[in-house]
């Protein structure tokens, strides 16, 4: 893999991000997370549709590719983005906004994988990642209760956010065409437990691909 010229890459289409929310009611949310089988060969990803407000299975779809990259840190949307556009693809019903176990713009060049693949397809993008790339401020222990998450620059980037009392908190971030505020109420509204349950469905259908 070029590395510099995937860092020039990244940091290109980071110049295309849209982080406004231009969309209206959000009714259906769709997810989409990979894994990888034990010999590190293929990378199977799944995706769910979700019917808010009750968080109803409205389609899955499912997709296996082998492996083309190792996991490098700060370039799993090559590693994973190509895997992703096919499960994608194979969905009938078009989310309002789609989830990904990843970041956003919360990235060291604001181009983590659901800034990378909602780029790509143009359409409402969040990630909702379970460990931070930066320094981050712990929340109050109470559902909803949120801190800004900063890269090294100072720039906002996400929000430390609380799901549920007394478990950690995750990481959210704008992708594409998603706004700071969009993007927190769209994570709380899917989430019962610490991890949104769109997410949550499509990390264990994709672990039973494999």
């Amino acid at each position: 893999m070029d590395f510099t010229r995937a860092v020039r890459i990244q940091e290109e289409l980071a110049s295309r991000l849209i982080l406004e929310w231009a969309g209206g009611e959000v009714r259906l949310v769709g997810a989409a997370d990979c894994s990888s089988d034990r010999l590190g060969k293929h990378i199977a990803a799944a995706a769910i549709v979700m019917a808010l407000p009750g968080l109803e299975v409205v389609e899955t779809s499912q997709a296996v590719r082998r492996v083309s990259l190792p996991y490098v840190p700060g370039f799993l949307c090559f590693r994973e983005g190509p895997v992703v556009f096919d499960v994608l693809a194979k969905l009938s019903h078009h989310p309002d906004v789609i989830l990904f176990d990843g970041n956003g713009i919360a990235h060291p060049r604001r181009m983590g994988l659901a800034s990378y693949v909602g780029l790509q397809l143009d359409r409402p993008s969040i990630g909702c990642a379970k460990t931070a790339f930066f320094p981050y401020r712990v929340p109050a222990d109470r559902r909803g209760a949120w801190t800004v998450y900063r890269n090294k620059n100072g720039e906002p980037v996400g929000c430390c956010l609380r799901t549920r009392v007394g478990v950690k908190p995750v990481f959210v971030s704008p992708g594409h065409r998603v706004d700071f505020g969009s993007a927190r109420k769209v994570i709380l509204a899917c989430s019962r437990f610490r991890i949104p349950e769109p997410l949550r469905e499509a990390h264990r259908l994709s672990r039973e691909i494999l």
